[in-house]
């Protein structure tokens, strides 16, 4: 499977079309931020190995530019960033280890986003994300290996919206998700094409409170051995706003039917999230002086490769202040219980991350965080520690024009 060009012209020759959608051009504004970032970090188990741990030096270069157009009926913005990675090893390879510098490479990172309203109640949108990378959580929300097989990844996503009136609206929406693995070589990564399909009826009852009424289908196509899945699921969400914080709550029911026999069979749980968002003050352009994100939630992994699905239970968390108008201090991290369908492993995988990033001007920001993570199984050779730190420094610039 490869990532053809026809799909990128497609994409941006939809993202034009939307823009000759403005109308009025009455208001109109221009966003060029270029931006460079450097980083150094070192990881106390690079390979995430249970015994036999290696000291490996990161060092990351990021160049970018966020490129952003407004008018009164359309946004458009495009994000592109480039980072190259490169690895020292600190100490000597155990044999059957790989030097660290052969996973030397350049990951890309490119977000496009448009939206319009061409009458008053439609609105219409437009997401893509292409990635080049090695982390194998952007391919997983619920992730829990620890691989490094290089891969792209391009998610597009368009939408369409229907506003009713104040209270109730509808959005359409479809996603196609293409993975593609560098190397086809047995178990290192197995292409997928991810076809989804979702419907929302939204109700906002108060300016405060809203409900909706989310259903989505998709269907999986492996490249290799693992076996084709549909899955549907139907979730009940409602939000709730108290001051500058957001609060949700979700509850559904997720089915995930395979073409061929599995060891687990097929598969049906019930899925649900809570959740806590917020910053103040809330209309802050900049760094606000507090922020909050809570989300706790159970749901199945959707990437299976080899049909390792498991239940995930998972719990992500940021808050950050900021102090003296400079300092701004963040601490992050998650945990997350994998309970696997196709065997007895259970696995408690936490990290935590605490950091300040330090605002000398408008801007330049530096910035010094450290963490560590762990995961604790029930099966032999799957668990590890990693303590890490990491220095950073990051310049961007704002070129605006009226």
């Amino acid at each position: 499977m490869k990532l053809n060009q026809p799909h990128y012209i497609f994409v941006c020759v939809l993202a034009a079309l939307c823009l000759m959608l403005t109308g009025s051009q009455a208001f109109a504004r221009m966003v060029i931020k270029p931006h460079i970032q450097a980083d150094w970090q070192i990881d106390s188990n690079f390979h995430k190995a249970e015994n036999e741990e290696k000291t490996v030096h990161t060092y990351t270069l990021q160049p970018g530019v966020d490129f952003g157009y407004t008018t009164d009926k359309t946004l458009m913005t495009l994000d592109y960033t480039l980072r190259r990675f490169m690895y020292d090893d600190k100490d000597e390879n155990i044999p059957g280890q790989i030097d660290a510098d052969e996973y030397d490479y350049t990951a890309h990172k490119a977000l496009l986003r448009v939206k319009t309203m061409p009458t008053q109640r439609l609105e219409l949108g437009l997401d893509n994300t292409f990635m080049k990378t090695r982390d194998p959580a952007t391919a997983d929300a619920n992730d829990n290996s620890i691989d490094r097989f290089k891969y792209t990844l391009n998610r597009f996503a368009p939408r369409i919206v229907y506003n009713f009136g104040e209270k109730f609206d509808v959005a359409l929406k479809y996603t196609n998700l293409l993975t593609d693995y560098s190397d086809d070589g047995l178990n290192e990564g197995e292409d997928s094409v991810e076809n989804r399909g979702g419907l929302t009826w939204s109700y906002n009852l108060t300016p405060k409170t809203s409900f909706n009424l989310d259903y989505q289908i998709w269907e999986r196509d492996y490249d290799k051995d693992s076996i084709d899945y549909t899955s549907n699921q139907v979730m009940f969400n409602v939000k709730r706003q108290v001051n500058y914080l957001t609060f949700g709550a979700g509850i559904g029911y997720h089915t995930r039917d395979f073409d061929e026999t599995v060891a687990s069979g097929d598969i049906d749980k019930f899925v649900w999230k809570l959740s806590v968002l917020g910053q103040n003050p809330p209309d802050a352009r900049s760094i606000p002086k507090h922020s909050v994100y809570l989300s706790l939630g159970s749901n199945l992994n959707d990437s299976g490769t080899g049909d390792t699905y498991y239940e995930s239970m998972r719990l992500d968390a940021r808050l950050t202040y900021l102090a003296m108008e400079r300092l701004n201090c963040i601490l992050s991290g998650y945990l997350q219980n994998s309970d696997y369908e196709t065997s007895d492993r259970d696995d408690d995988r936490w990290l935590i991350s605490l950091g300040a990033d330090y605002l000398i001007n408008p801007f330049f920001t530096v910035g010094l965080s450290g963490g560590h993570e762990e995961r604790d199984s029930n099966f032999d050779g799957k668990d590890f520690d990693n303590q890490y730190i990491m220095l950073k420094a990051k310049f961007n610039y704002d070129f605006a024009m009226k």
